[in-house]
């Protein structure tokens, strides 16, 4: 699937609209474009806390689901840093990508390819992985605030009135870890999914620039 889909990303469209842009031109738009982001992420996070909405985060969600995520999405947003500045890196004229992608067609080109297709791509598949995993967690969080729930009807030994209204006050706890956790999960799998996204058709484009380089007779 990795070779089909290097020799699928020469017919793809490039990121930006300008159709003279080169692949280095574009990893070095796609990682000051991450930083920027990610600058506005943390604006937003200090904003937040000036607002006392993780502190609310904290109490409401005492099981830590939340925090995970959100822990888990800062790992991998800074992964992704990287991971852009290294591509940007591997994209220059003379990187030591290009040499050894030039080096391995000498010797097999389909070995080649594949070798260039794991090493462009073969990374994202981890990070692709833990991008899920802040939404799966997100439904566990679901799963365990329902559960609370459960627990705290099964524990009342009768419905009177005023048992009822203790109850609807217990019951509170469950469904804010349910929804906090289902909330941060979702919001953490839509901003690591873009991140990845654009890291994915980077990769793509450069993929498909060193196996042309790489390709005896090429303009």
């Amino acid at each position: 699937m990795k070779l089909l889909s290097l020799r699928a990303a020469t017919r793809r469209a490039p990121l930006l609209p300008r159709a003279d842009a080169t692949v280095a031109t574009l990893a070095q738009r796609l990682f000051w474009g991450w930083a920027v982001a990610a600058g506005l992420a943390l604006f937003i996070a200090w904003w937040l806390q000036l607002q006392g909405a993780w502190r609310e985060l904290v109490r409401g969600d005492p099981s830590g689901i939340s925090v995970g995520i959100v822990v888990l999405s800062v790992l991998v947003t800074g992964w992704c840093g990287l991971r852009a500045w290294r591509l940007q890196g591997a994209a220059l004229p003379h990187s030591a990508w290009r040499q050894a992608a030039a080096a391995d067609h000498a010797r097999s080109p389909e070995v080649a390819a594949q070798l260039l297709a794991e090493r462009c791509h073969g990374p994202h598949e981890t990070a692709w992985w833990f991008a899920a995993a802040t939404l799966k967690l997100g439904l566990l969080g679901t799963v365990v605030g329902f559960i609370v729930m459960a627990t705290q009807i099964g524990a009342v030994p009768s419905f009177e009135l005023d048992q009822v209204q203790v109850l609807l006050k217990q019951m509170t706890q469950g469904m804010a870890i349910a929804l906090y956790t289902t909330l941060v999960g979702l919001v953490g799998n839509l901003w690591l999914g873009l991140q990845l996204m654009l890291l994915d058709r980077l990769a793509d484009r450069l993929a498909a620039d060193l196996l042309h380089g790489a390709t005896p007779g090429a303009a």
